[in-house]
């Protein structure tokens, strides 16, 4: 009885307990419903904020800070119309301005309105610039010497201004004004040693400000414009061809640099590596205009074992190394292209298999889009050529181009494991028009002059082959795919006799073929029709 009794209070011990722990998850559970509706009114209030922050203190001062600048031109402008205003008034004025701007600026940053205050800042820059521009180039009341001092001042002060404040606008109307200075300057005989230092300075202080505090517009910003600046200069300059060198010279300074930050920095490793791959491209393009075939290979030579260098050292990196792959594999290409140009068709399949290769590796998209890329160019090429003789170049690049056409398929397959049927139903196929097309070329070639009846059996009798070669190599390789272009083939093969080859060949011909086509066809139904 007493066992009995020991149990009975155990039970109902038991069933006590659970019954509180259902009472707190219930009361924790009706909590927790009634706070959510005061977490969805404070997003929706947030939401409401982020809005105001948007339209006024992001929107509006720098619109309407370009309205105020480009209302004071017109000021100007009116003023000068009229008579009101001389020359020395107007200048003076444009530097009352943009002084006052700065004042305002400070003092609406200092009231906690940073994003007015900023924007006022950043607007003074311009307000000096064109002023000096007007009274260098409209007023001829200073030479070029003292008007490029003073732009050098006014970017200086916007370097200061961006530091001082943190501000990335400043800092891009400031480097954009700045890579322009020397196209506000009126001289007829360019300064060139001092334009190609001025503008590699220039861009690699900002570049350095940009990496620092992560402004990415300032950066883009800084790496477009300088390119921006060469071009107009060697479009508007008469530049001797002794010193061409020269003006491209900030371009080899841009990309040692940006590898250089690339390699050493942290912050936006993402963009540095697409920025790095887009500066090699250009570099390349402005070696080959500029320097001559010998100097360019060696230019780029040196390049590509950067490069490597580079490769072998960040070879575990999973950002960096795909970059330099990437960016190495261009200057070699760049490299065939001026010393074996009769390769770089080979080259440029290579380096797609070798593209293909890395995103196995490294999944990272540039890479499969570059080979896409190089492999388009590559079909658009050898669809242009045709094969003329046995020993060739063509028929080099068509053997090349249809074997690594096959291996593609087959690595993509292996990349796209749970799309590798999709791969092969469109890859095998094509695979086998373009095996199609290279044995209608051997077929003109082992015709020779022999005519065109020939040439339409040798076509056919190799397509034949083909399509058996595809049916068997379903069967070893286990590729489904292959059995059915193989029989597309054999139907394809049986249109063109009909179609194209029965009005023009002799009747010994047409039973031939017919003979041969329909033999293979028979024992093709009969292998699989015993499996």
């Amino acid at each position: 009885m007493e066992k009995n009794e020991t149990l009975e209070n155990r039970i109902e011990h038991l069933e006590e307990r659970v019954r509180l722990l259902e009472e707190q998850l219930s009361k924790k559970n009706s909590t927790v419903q009634n706070q959510r509706p005061i977490i969805h009114s404070k997003q929706q209030e947030k939401t409401t904020i982020e809005w105001d922050v948007l339209i006024f203190q992001k929107i509006l001062p720098p619109l309407f800070i370009i309205v105020f600048i480009v209302g004071i031109l017109w000021a100007f402008k009116a003023a000068s119309d009229y008579g009101i205003l001389n020359a020395q008034v107007k200048v003076v004025l444009g530097y009352v301005v943009g002084f006052a701007l700065i004042g305002l600026g400070v003092w609406q940053t200092k009231q906690s309105r940073k994003n007015l205050g900023q924007m006022l800042l950043g607007g003074a820059i311009p307000v000096f610039m064109l002023t000096t521009f007007a009274m260098h180039q409209l007023y001829d009341m200073t030479g070029p010497e003292i008007s490029f001092f003073l732009n050098v001042v006014w970017i200086l002060l916007g370097l200061f201004l961006t530091y001082k404040f943190k501000s990335q606008g400043i800092g891009i109307v400031s480097t954009v004004g700045g890579v322009f200075v020397p196209f506000l300057i009126n001289s007829t005989s360019p300064n060139i040693p001092l334009f190609s230092f001025y503008e590699a300075l220039l861009f690699t202080i900002f570049l350095l400000i940009a990496l620092k505090y992560s402004y990415k517009a300032l950066y883009y910003v800084s790496v477009v414009f300088l390119q921006i600046a060469i071009l107009v200069f060697f479009i508007f300059t008469n530049v001797p061809e002794a010193l061409k060198w020269l003006v491209v010279l900030p371009i080899l300074v841009q990309h040692i640099a940006l590898l250089a930050s690339f390699l050493k920095t942290k912050q936006m490793l993402k963009d540095q590596a697409y920025t790095l791959f887009s500066v090699m491209i250009f570099t390349a393009m402005w070696t080959r205009i500029v320097f001559t075939e010998n100097e360019a290979s060696v230019l780029v030579a040196g390049i590509a074992i950067v490069y490597g260098i580079c490769l072998y050292m960040y070879r575990k990196d999973l950002i960096r190394a795909p970059i330099f792959i990437a960016n190495g594999l261009f200057a070699l290409l760049i490299l065939m292209q001026l010393v074996v140009n009769d390769l770089l068709f080979e080259g440029i399949i290579g380096v797609s298999v070798i593209y293909l290769l890395v995103y196995k590796k490294f999944t990272h998209k540039l890479h499969i889009i570059l080979f896409g890329f190089s492999y388009f160019i590559g079909f658009y090429y050898v669809l242009l050529i045709s094969i003329t003789s046995w020993f060739s170049w063509e028929m080099l690049h068509w053997i090349v181009f249809i074997a690594a056409t096959a291996y593609e398929i087959y690595m993509l397959k292996a990349i796209s494991k749970q799309k590798k049927y999709i791969v092969f139903n469109i890859g095998v196929p094509y695979t086998g028009v373009l095996l199609l097309y290279f044995l209608h070329m051997i077929a003109i070639i082992i015709s020779g002059e022999l005519g065109s009846n020939l040439e339409r059996v040798f076509t056919s009798s190799l397509w034949i082959v083909v399509a058996i070669l595809f049916m068997v190599g379903s069967r070893r390789l286990l590729l489904e795919q292959a059995k059915y272009v193989g029989v597309g083939i054999l139907f394809f093969t049986l249109a063109k006799i009909i179609l194209f080859d029965i009005p023009f060949v002799n009747v010994a011909i047409k039973a031939l073929l017919f003979i041969v086509l329909g033999i293979v066809g028979l024992i093709v139904s009969r292998a699989y029709y015993k499996k």
